[in-house]
């Protein structure tokens, strides 16, 4: 969707925006700016109307924020295409989850705040923990190993986005001579590498108990 300039809409009445509009621009500046910088104002000058045309449609700051947030995770949620088994599970969730953070870095933002509360969101956390356990973890393995895979993309995403993808390139010569990373700088390999690692110890962990 192209949001229109704002241009002259201030030289009459301003005209109404829908919430649809208000979602989508909010989106664009907390990707932007953090989410944070989305206020009436500023989402208004991008539509070009008014801060209280914006405020009547949306209800409320805190309410647009976490309608935003709720939109953005609940669109990301209906376009994973769900595998059995639970190594494919965890992999997909996993790769579905950093996608969405890299994407839109405001939902890591909100995430870092509270849980996210999204229309799907607590089912997939009882999707891979129900297929963690249905492979012979218990249920405190099974939420464990959950919130370990969690972390680690919630983990991996906040390192790449703070430190962007040209950091071997930006820092210093000898910063970067001394560095472990100096020949093995790949965010991409590098996460595929922790999650491969975390499914070969859950593995491990199932594999005693496969066999008796």
């Amino acid at each position: 969707m192209v949001v229109e300039s704002g241009g002259n809409a201030r030289a009459g009445r301003p005209r109404a925006a829908s919430a649809a509009q208000i979602l989508e621009v909010a989106a664009q500046i907390a990707d932007d700016d953090g989410l944070e910088a989305v206020s009436f104002r500023a989402i208004a000058d991008r539509l070009g109307t008014s801060p209280m045309s914006v405020h009547r449609t949306t209800g409320g700051i805190d309410a647009l924020r976490r309608e935003l947030v709720a939109a953005l995770v609940g669109d990301a949620i209906k376009a994973i295409d769900w595998p059995t088994g639970w190594r494919e599970m965890c992999r997909t969730f996993a790769y579905a989850l950093r996608d969405l953070l890299m994407r839109h870095p405001l939902v890591l933002e909100a995430h870092r705040q509270s849980a996210l509360e999204a229309p799907g969101a607590d089912d997939i956390a009882h999707r891979v923990v129900r297929a963690l356990r249905d492979a012979g973890l218990c249920a405190e393995e099974a939420a464990y190993a959950y919130a370990t895979l969690h972390d680690f993309v919630t983990g991996h995403v906040s390192i790449r986005l703070g430190r962007g993808d040209f950091e071997s390139t930006t820092a210093p010569a000898e910063r970067r001579g001394a560095s472990v990373f100096v020949d093995h700088h790949d965010y991409d390999r590098r996460f595929e590498t922790g999650i491969s690692l975390l499914m070969s110890g859950i593995g491990a962990t199932l594999a005693p108990r496969i066999r008796s």
